[in-house]
């Protein structure tokens, strides 16, 4: 397991990924969060973890919900243990992304549009997860759905702190 950990995981980003498409870079590192579904109008405490990957030029996360040290025997509605990994694409500058879970594997492509970082899904162009403000010890995210008018409805809210 090591050799694969060794092999998977990067020190940082790659001297290839150009500074102005580095979108993710601060998200590096362990954060705590508090997720609200605004649709099923329940919320839960999370943890999200991010790591730099595949020699710098893809990172990986992981997010945990409800977070480890709150796991109970009863199932939380907003249970989810996923993963997504983020690989830069220097022939189109975005970055293709996948996103899994048990049972579900979401593809995205996310580009900056102006100082949100918007991930698309490319089997619903109406359905969006955007970094809506990325700082170094806070971020805002959001699950968007883009309404016939053009109109976001925002399904969920991440706000997470630093660890």
């Amino acid at each position: 397991m090591n050799d694969f950990v060794e092999a998977l995981v990067s020190d940082g980003k790659s001297p290839n990924l150009p500074d102005e498409y580095n979108y993710f870079g601060k998200l590096i590192g362990s954060w705590k969060l508090d997720y609200i579904d605004h649709n099923l109008s329940s919320s839960v405490k999370g943890e999200w973890i991010f790591s730099w990957v595949l020699e710098g030029m893809g990172i990986q996360d992981v997010i945990i919900l409800p977070a480890r040290d709150a796991r109970t025997d009863v199932v939380h509605p907003l249970t989810e243990y996923g993963t997504s990994l983020r690989v830069y694409n220097p022939t189109t500058h975005a970055w293709d992304v996948a996103y899994g879970f048990t049972g579900k594997i979401f593809r995205l492509e996310a580009k900056k549009q102006g100082d949100m970082i918007v991930l698309t899904n490319l089997e619903d162009e109406n359905h969006k997860w955007v970094f809506a403000t990325i700082e170094d010890d806070r971020f805002h995210w959001q699950n968007v759905t883009v309404q016939a008018n053009g109109d976001w409805h925002i399904n969920a809210d991440i706000y997470a702190k630093r660890a």
